[in-house]
């Protein structure tokens, strides 16, 4: 192999710059042989990096969040997904890269997901599929799309802790449906002008129900709606109060009706001339004879992505191949269009992108029971687990990678109320054993349960750092600012932010110690905050350690001068890592570095902007 530069492209401040490429969505939107991956590696030298971190696609090729960016058959016709094509040509992507990257003289590091572990998607109950997988039985469907491991093991991922009585609850019948939704101003969501019409608006109350979360159909029995009006503790998904006192709502009841444990799927549209806002995971409520039933909430409505398949009705066309579901419908008529054929995608995302999860649409989807387990997300407590992801460090060092990030953020780890996940026999031993609790009968607190899943997976970072010591190979891993200042939330950056594993790496310092490099992986949303994740950076930087940051290209649309110089301001960062480097987004021309569709060249809007902040000289696209 050639030999790699030791220095790395730096900005005017002297700031290393370094691309990630994200494979597998690469290799999906657009045919790649190895002469493409040679010409996208060509233009990234071109462009005088000397450095490219790629996202490995994992064992396996588990389906992201978007079902889409899925291994799909070849020869599905309308189907806009090129992963089986371009795995045909290639053989093993990420060695391919990783040959690619080193023979244009640039350092290869790889980005690995221990915790995207697949199945953030299901499909109707025996919906036909596009291939052989493994499905697994879970609210909304049979959940699909896993790695290797889950496949085989679907016991090893994140388990919810029991609920008391819980099969007996399944099999009562639904007698009443409830929906509060808040009357007045909610910080951040609406304001004061429009509480006085959501106190009065009228609402007329639709209810559809399914037995297979793929077709509903309109009830046409009789019930009644009715409203009251009550000041309500409000909570979120984990019963976290919203507000500091009460607020005061609507209340709409439907009853007169009883529905066996056959029809496990609801969905209310709402008509009202205004939004009306909730918090579904806790505002809205199946009841049987008992009370509250076990119930799972969602505004996401499965979508539709093979126009073949789509023109078929639900029973009748293949799964699995759909695109992001969508949620806060504005119309009644198209959200009742949509759902009578695809049904909800539940606990998509969690209770939002972040806060407490305020929805205001017109549609809402209600599902007997809960998951049992965290969709896709493997349990590090778990020594097979730890094993598998060694095995994973292995193949990077066979490959040819010059250092190993570990990265925590995935796609499989989507719930809202994640205080109660974590209960694996090994944790809830382990809780015992350190706090003299038994978590299965008490309560337990969250973050010592993050922290006990942490420890787990600093004893494998401890195995993976060894490893790559022995190969002379680096290690780097991600950090975020709520490992040195943690606290309960699903906000963004948070331990419970939907795309986060939910463990807490109390151990951080030790990680530092045993890494090479940090990545801090903060949203800053193109308002740079020099405090975020300050002890880290403070540590590191005292042990002589590059931290990296994350430029987010599309997500952030953070590749512009501003967001550089606030950046370059921080003495103690030492990179940024231009993240979403491929053009994946024909409609978007704000996406990306180099173009993913047609022939591949870069996108020179997004290159021009990279000159300015780099001082390069001006070259022409595609050249050498």
């Amino acid at each position: 192999m050639p030999s790699v530069p030791s220095r790395l492209k730096t900005t005017r401040a002297g700031k290393s710059l370094a691309p990630v490429v994200d494979i597998f969505p690469q290799i999906t939107v657009g045919h790649h042989d190895e002469a493409r991956i040679a010409e996208e590696m060509r233009l990234l030298k071109t462009l005088g990096f000397e450095r490219v971190y790629f996202v490995l696609c994992n064992p396996g090729y588990p389906m992201f969040a978007n079902p889409a960016l899925s291994l799909q058959p070849a020869d599905i016709p309308g189907l806009d997904n090129h992963s089986a094509r371009s795995v045909s040509a290639l053989g093993d992507p990420n060695a391919v890269y990783a040959r690619q990257c080193r023979l244009h003289g640039m350092e290869a590091f790889a980005i690995l997901k221990p915790y995207e572990g697949g199945g953030g998607a299901t499909v109707p109950h025996g919906a036909k599929l596009p291939c052989d997988m493994h499905r697994e039985p879970d609210v909304g469907g049979d959940r699909i799309g896993f790695d290797d491991l889950l496949s085989r093991r679907p016991d090893l991922r994140v388990q919810r802790k029991p609920v008391e009585h819980y099969d007996r609850l399944m099999q009562e019948p639904v007698e009443r449906i409830t929906a509060r939704f808040c009357i007045g101003p909610i910080a951040g969501v609406n304001d004061k002008v429009s509480a006085s019409i959501e106190a009065s608006a009228p609402v007329r109350v639709h209810l559809f129900t399914s037995e297979d979360n793929g077709a509903y159909h309109r009830h046409e029995g009789l019930f009644s709606v009715h409203e009251t009006r009550s000041d309500e503790n409000v909570t979120d998904a984990n019963g976290v109060p919203v507000f500091p006192t009460t607020a005061p709502c609507r209340i709409f009841t439907l009853e007169g009706f009883s529905f066996p444990p056959a029809v496990r799927y609801f969905a209310l549209v709402i008509e009202c001339e205004t939004r009306l806002h909730t918090i579904p995971q806790s505002m809205l409520a199946l009841h049987g004879p008992s009370g509250r039933l076990p119930a799972t909430l969602s505004v996401h409505i499965r979508n539709g992505g093979n126009p073949l398949q789509s023109a078929l009705s639900p029973s009748e066309r293949i799964w699995g191949m759909e695109k992001l579901p969508s949620g806060e419908d504005k119309s009644a008529e198209k959200a009742i269009a949509r759902l009578t054929q695809w049904g909800f995608e539940y606990e998509w995302y969690g209770a939002g992108f972040w806060g407490p999860g305020w929805q205001s649409g017109c549609v809402y989807g209600l599902a007997r029971g809960v998951l049992r387990h965290m969709k896709g997300t493997p349990c590090e407590a778990y020594p097979e687990v730890r094993a598998y992801w060694l095995d994973w460090v292995d193949q990077a060092i066979a490959q040819g990678f010059d250092g190993v990030d570990l990265r925590l953020q995935n796609h499989s780890g989507m719930v809202s109320d994640y205080i109660h996940y974590g209960y694996n026999p090994p944790i809830v031993e382990a809780y015992r054993e350190k706090h003299g609790v038994d978590i299965l009968r008490d309560e337990a607190d969250p973050l010592k349960i993050m922290a006990i899943r942490g420890d787990y997976f600093t004893t494998f970072v401890e195995q993976a750092a060894a490893k790559l010591r022995h190969a002379d190979r680096k290690l780097q891993i991600h950090l975020r600012h709520c490992h040195g200042q943690p606290k309960a939330s699903t906000e963004f950056n948070e331990l419970g932010f939907w795309a986060m594993p939910k463990i807490w790496l109390e151990q951080w310092r030790h990680l530092v110690d045993l890494a090479d490099e940090i990545t801090l992986k903060d949203y800053h949303f193109n308002r740079y905050d020099a405090s975020r994740a300050a002890t880290i950076k403070d540590y590191a930087h005292r042990q002589g350690k590059r931290v990296w940051v994350h430029c987010y290209i599309s997500q952030g649309r953070e590749l512009n001068p501003a967001f550089f110089e606030s950046v370059e301001q921080d003495d103690k960062v030492g990179g940024v890592l231009l993240y979403e480097v491929a053009h994946t987004e024909k409609v978007d021309a704000n996406f990306g570095l180099i173009e993913q569709h047609g022939p591949v060249g870069f996108h020179e809007p997004n290159v021009a902007a990279l000159r300015e902040i780099m001082g390069l000289c001006a070259f022409t696209s595609g050249s050498a």
